[in-house]
């Protein structure tokens, strides 16, 4: 006659579900410490970030500033979608509201820059030979200090992915609630 040993075991389930929880939160600090000891050796040893894109003239500019024109009217779209018909209240649609303001902002600043890069003219920005490596050459007139600054896009576009997790993680704690509430009443 056959038999299974793996029943009992299923009995156990619920308790070494309740146990594992020590081995999760375990393995989540080990990934938190094996992530940070990353970031802080790129950080101390960089390298190139990569992060440049160079366009075909003049085509593939223009596809890209139209590209950045139906970027921020999608975003003006949705501020106004979500301001006008509200689909939910709390941090979280705050949170979204901010990450859409931001990303509209860098993609204002983004697309000035690249119309300023066409206006300066030929020897205002000095390369040596890597596109990490440029120089603003003077005498700085308002639309060279205009480029420099704009250049700074990240400080809009890093607030801009912040508040984006942050909203994020809101709509996912609130989910859980949902979740766990439905199954408490059942």
């Amino acid at each position: 006659m056959l038999t299974c040993k793996a029943a009992p075991q299923l009995s156990n389930i619920s308790t070494v579900q309740h146990n594992s929880h020590s081995g999760i939160f375990l393995s989540r600090v080990f990934c938190l410490r094996s992530f940070f000891l990353l970031l802080c050796w790129l950080t101390v040893f960089p390298q190139d970030a990569r992060a440049v894109q160079v366009h075909g003239s003049p085509e593939g500019l223009y596809v890209h500033q139209m590209a950045h024109l139906f970027f921020a009217a999608a975003l003006v779209f949705l501020l106004l979608l979500i301001h006008y018909r509200p689909i939910g209240k709390g941090k979280a649609w705050g949170y979204f509201k901010l990450s859409l303001f931001f990303f509209l902002l860098w993609n204002i600043d983004t697309f000035g820059v690249h119309w300023l890069t066409l206006r300066l003219p030929e020897g205002a920005i000095i390369s040596r030979g890597s596109l990490m490596e440029h120089q603003l050459a003077g005498p700085l007139t308002l639309e060279r200090l205009a480029y420099y600054f704009g250049r700074l896009d990240h400080l809009f576009c890093v607030p801009g992915m912040w508040f984006l997790v942050l909203s994020l993680r809101h709509f996912s704690v609130q989910s859980e609630k949902q979740e766990n509430s439905a199954e408490n009443a059942s």
